[in-house]
């Protein structure tokens, strides 16, 4: 999905994200479903399926995100939720494994120019090892990454970016290196109130972790109605540590 990321901004520009122009508080919760498959460089595939459990409270110009998923992997047991193919240096096989994977806490200060239409917002993201990582549902490390994020609106158009760092924590699976990840992205506002767009995310490989990752993300947002908002999205990989497509819906109730 979106890089939580394409992130803040992606949600300001398809209009299911509070601006100070909006509510000067706002907290929701939400869930979904995401599937994925892949081969991540070998000749298997994986699946993955996540359940997220979302809870997110806008105040001004600060949002503060939380997020517990659930899994369920099947395939390959060098394939690791978030992390892609790794070498643990053991026997390849194949597994069904579900269970909660690593959980996030993040915190996101945007500064808005005139009328809203465009910002730049920096924030950290904090991953809490809460997966178990010998099964791979997890890395087994606390992760922290640092952002800057900003968006342009044009009319009906707007564009939107990003530029991150990840300090990786001290992993019992494999030495993953600190990586950097950049993300662009379009939407256009639709007659309707809707919005669709294309996000382009990639991340930098480590070596001999992680993986590196290139996605394009096709998106579409729908606000159903003053409390609930929905968003779907269709996903295809272009690097190992991608899947070969995924995709998702999920949908979030406002306070």
């Amino acid at each position: 999905m979106i890089n939580p990321q394409l992130f803040r901004a992606a949600l300001i520009a398809a209009g299911v994200a509070a601006t100070p122009a909006a509510l000067a508080q706002e907290f929701s919760v939400g869930s979904g479903i995401h599937y994925s498959t892949g081969t991540y460089g070998e000749s298997s595939s994986t699946q993955i399926v996540s359940i997220p459990l979302t809870a997110r409270y806008d105040m001004d110009a600060w949002t503060f995100k939380a997020v517990v998923p659930w899994l369920r992997i099947s395939g390959d047991t060098d394939v690791v939720a978030g992390a892609g193919r790794v070498d643990r240096r053991r026997a390849r096989d194949r597994r069904v494994v579900t269970g909660m994977g690593d959980s996030t806490v993040s915190a996101t200060y945007m500064m808005y120019g005139a009328g809203n239409r465009s910002g730049v917002g920096v924030g950290g993201k904090l991953k809490l090892a809460s997966g178990d990582e010998e099964q791979g549902l997890g890395t087994g490390s606390n992760d922290v990454s640092f952002q800057v994020e900003g968006f342009q609106t044009l009319e009906r158009n707007t564009v939107f970016g990003a530029v991150g760092y990840t300090l990786f924590g001290d992993s019992p699976i494999a030495n993953f290196e600190n990586v950097l990840n950049v993300g662009l992205g379009v939407s256009h506002r639709l007659a309707t109130g809707d919005s669709v767009g294309l996000a382009f995310d990639a991340r930098q490989a480590g070596t001999p972790a992680p993986a590196a990752q290139r996605e394009l993300t096709g998106f579409w947002s729908h606000r159903l109605d003053r409390a609930w908002r929905m968003q779907a999205y269709l996903l295809k990989g272009f690097a190992r540590g991608s899947p070969d497509w995924g995709t998702g819906v999920s949908a979030a109730y406002v306070f």
